[in-house]
């Protein structure tokens, strides 16, 4: 679905290793949250 939606590789080694190196960019986290049905949402603490 990221390689249709967002033109991410195919390859499920590419988003492993980005994920071992902590080098995903908050970008690819958004698109990954979309694809899988989630929204990310900045809220301060505390508040709810």
């Amino acid at each position: 679905m990221l390689s249709d939606e967002y033109g991410w590789s195919d390859s499920v080694s590419n988003l492993s290793n980005k994920l071992q190196r902590e080098s995903l960019r908050y970008t690819e986290a958004v698109q990954l949250a979309d694809v899988l049905g989630f929204e990310i949402v900045w809220r301060k603490r505390g508040d709810r």
